[in-house]
């Protein structure tokens, strides 16, 4: 059964809260642990939260989880409708776009939730039970550090003017959303951002194609990792074409591999090195981003094959390193 209940819940969970205090008076809780807003003083300072189990960790580990799931089903709650009504806006080429973002809609609360202390703890008939409180003051001075700090980075981003930094700021604004919810649970007011989750997609919506060439250095690119490559990019409305159109811009791959000591008959021991930069019509190197993957296998082609989903990784991760340069379409 639910075990816990936060100081600031709304009205629609008073009746699970009251079904909650008959049970546990039921099971030989203290008096505090049934009605812990009166007997511990809870108020607009602190979130509160109870838990219950047969060592103190468990207990702990409760009160905990609760708190954690609150915070995680009031943000994917909000997520849910948010990412639905904007991927009406974006055009089946855009795809994997969405899993760049998605892949932050999961944040954890961990480092919010340590900051959570026991007010109060105590063992009635081998089983343990405590009300843990966090500060709102200090959670908020939290997030807002983070909010902050995320807001400034997309800030400096968008003066590049770059399609390829679209990526890591769209990641940016979905963890900003769901940090600023968590603010404002905690102080009851949003902060104001510096760049909005709406322009960047409408920049986004707004691209127009940019021709690139694609050449590689000594080793020629798999067909799998050209794939990705092509992927990636097309989200952007990057284009790659031949070199007979001399396009403004180039991107220009590298992948090395080399053998590190593996004593087992057969196979091998590689270190599978990716490198990428863009270089402009002015032979200026705008950016660069490399991955670096360990892998073992028979040869140094099955290294680079197993090597891709972590140089995938690498690419969805930093792809913005290829704009250290202000980007002209």
């Amino acid at each position: 059964m639910t075990r816990f209940q936060l100081a600031f819940l709304s009205m629609k969970f008073l009746l699970a809260f009251t079904m909650f205090v008959s049970l546990a008076a039921q099971a030989g809780a203290p008096d505090w642990f049934s009605d812990y807003m009166k007997a511990t003083g809870c108020d607009k300072d602190y979130l509160c939260a109870v838990g219950e189990g047969e060592t103190l960790a468990d207990a702990l580990s409760d009160a905990r989880s609760e708190v954690a799931k609150f915070f995680q089903n009031k943000i994917n709650s909000k997520s849910q409708v948010s990412t639905s009504s904007e991927q009406k806006g974006i055009n089946a080429s855009m795809g994997s776009f969405d899993e760049w973002t998605s892949r932050t809609m999961s944040e954890e609360t961990s480092e919010m939730i340590s900051g959570l202390e026991i007010k109060k703890q105590e063992q009635v008939g081998g089983h343990t039970y405590v009300l843990m409180t966090l500060d709102r003051s200090k959670t908020a001075k939290l997030l807002k550090e983070k909010i902050e700090d995320l807001d400034t980075e997309d800030s400096q981003l968008l003066e590049l003017n770059s399609r390829f930094t679209y990526p890591k700021m769209m990641k940016n604004l979905v963890l900003i959303e769901a940090l600023n919810d968590r603010y404002t649970l905690v102080s009851h007011m949003p902060l104001k951002l510096k760049v909005k989750k709406e322009t960047i997609q409408d920049k986004i919506n707004k691209l127009v194609p940019v021709k690139m060439v694609l050449v590689t250095i000594d080793k020629k690119l798999p067909a799998k990792l050209n794939h990705v490559l092509i992927d990636l990019l097309s989200p952007l409305k990057v284009v790659i074409v031949s070199k007979k159109l001399s396009p403004k811009y180039t991107l220009r791959s590298e992948i090395v591999t080399e053998e590190q000591y593996l004593k087992v008959e057969g196979f091998k021991k590689l270190n599978v090195q990716f490198r990428l930069e863009l270089i402009n019509s002015k032979s200026q190197v705008m950016g660069k981003l490399s991955a670096l993957s360990e892998q073992t296998a028979r040869n140094s082609d099955q290294a680079i094959e197993k090597a891709i989903p972590d140089i995938k990784e690498a690419l969805q991760d930093n792809l913005e390193q290829l704009s250290n340069l202000k980007f002209e379409d």
